[in-house]
């Protein structure tokens, strides 16, 4: 690779010469160029200079995903492992709720006491509720300690599955709560958290995987890198990877 192949890549990356971008973009644009030159080197024809910007992209991932395969999908004893180390992700005790909002404190206690009666909630949602999806059952869904007003979570969090609690006043009318199921601190996190723990695995993974790769492609083919002079920042991308 010469000055001049990269000062032409740059050009057709970004639509500008070298010496008019960012030292920040052409760096990374340099780093890139490498890799892609360490995937064409390790390769059979076509090379590079044989393919048209857009046909070397695509050919560069092509060869990426075939000399480079993605890393396996996490596994769950890797996702629990993760989980273990970012107890943030992991949620407190945590109620799902459903409401009851009702025009004043005689109309919520009637609504309480029907409900404790056993007659359907939906019903009396659909009957007496001024919550905006009363007419589906005044779901909140799942809630942690601290993401309610104090005087819910006072009402709720004391609250056995099925209970449902006393009117409680606020700007909005008058609330009645019925938990409809309850999970207590350090149970198994939600679905999505899961999801994106293993996400964020796989996303590390899959980098750390591409970079022992290409670490590897440059070793064989020989990778020399001379910085003097340049005005972006210049380095050997494969120096010190694994």
């Amino acid at each position: 690779m010469t000055f001049e192949q990269f000062s032409s890549y740059v050009t057709t990356q970004s639509g500008r010469d070298l010496a008019e971008v960012s030292p920040e973009l052409a760096g990374a644009l340099f780093e890139r160029y490498l890799e892609d030159e360490v995937l064409f080197a390790s390769s059979p024809p076509p090379r590079p200079s044989e393919l048209t910007p857009a046909a070397r992209g695509a050919r560069a991932r092509e060869l990426l995903l075939s000399l480079c395969p993605p890393a396996p999908t996490p596994s769950d004893a890797a996702v629990d492992a993760y989980l273990g180390k970012h107890p943030e992700l992991v949620a407190g005790e945590r109620l799902r709720l459903r409401q009851l909002i009702l025009p004043d404190q005689a109309t919520g206690q009637l609504a309480r006491d029907r409900v404790r009666a056993g007659e359907d909630f939906l019903a009396v949602s659909r009957e007496l509720s001024r919550a905006p999806n009363a007419a589906t059952g005044g779901l909140i869904g799942w809630m942690e300690r601290g993401q309610l007003p104090p005087e819910f979570e006072a009402a709720v969090f004391g609250l056995a599955a099925d209970e449902v609690s006393d009117p409680v006043p606020s700007n909005a009318g008058w609330h009645v709560f019925q938990v409809m199921e309850r999970r207590p601190a350090g149970s198994p996190p939600n679905p999505s958290v899961r999801d994106r723990a293993r996400a964020d695995l796989a996303a590390a993974a899959a980098e750390s995987s591409r970079r022992a790769c290409l670490s590897e492609l440059a070793a064989k083919v020989g990778v020399k890198v001379y910085c003097g002079g340049v005005a972006f920042p210049c380095r050997n991308p494969f120096e010190g990877e694994p």
